[in-house]
């Protein structure tokens, strides 16, 4: 009797341990909904800041991100003190903006997410900035720059890493503000 017992105590924590979906009531499984809050929860408003390095019919690559151009997107100019309207026609490869949208980012690599508004930065500090970068993509010839996070501004240098897209090499550069000179460092 004490075998059987113990065998039909083993059978019934088998089937409570079954996979079996079939098995399960369907008032068991769990309902999405809690996903969903979750979800409409992490929805915030969040902007970038960085550099543009890519620049197609629909969307731009800033830092690591690449942003959705809906044609409807507010853009404007931030010269530090006051702000003017521009269009997307304005956008140019190597601009400093900031970046406004709705989180969480598509995990991707690069990110994705869709631009909101954007500001292109235009004051002096900024316009140095994006000089150098410039000078340094078009030096380069890099048509697919990725830059792994937020550049850095540093005793009159700009340094960052990125990746070139292209080849997939990864690097490290340090861009002098005035003189536009750089130097590269394998990462």
């Amino acid at each position: 009797m004490k075998k059987f017992g113990l065998m039909l105590a083993s059978l019934l924590l088998l089937a409570a341990c079954s996979d079996d979906k079939e098995a399960k009531p369907a008032a068991e499984e769990p309902a999405k909904e809690p996903e969903q809050e979750v979800a409409a929860e992490q929805q915030q408003e969040m902007t970038e800041e960085g550099f543009i390095t890519q620049v197609t019919t629909d969307k731009i690559l800033v830092n690591n991100i690449y942003f959705a151009i809906p044609e409807d997107l507010k853009i404007n100019f931030d010269n530090g003190t006051e702000q003017t309207d521009a269009v997307i026609g304005d956008i140019r490869t190597g601009m400093k903006v900031n970046v406004d949208y709705m989180g969480p980012l598509k995990q991707s690599f690069p990110m994705e997410a869709e631009a909101e508004s954007l500001s292109i930065l235009i004051d002096a500090e900024s316009k140095s900035q994006s000089d150098a970068l410039l000078s340094f993509i078009n030096k380069e010839q890099l048509s697919r720059l990725l830059m792994l996070g937020q550049p850095i501004v540093r005793d009159n240098k700009i340094g960052f890493l990125f990746s070139n897209m292209e080849n997939g090499k990864m690097s490290e550069v340090k861009i002098d503000l005035d003189t536009h000179e750089y130097t590269i460092g394998k990462e």
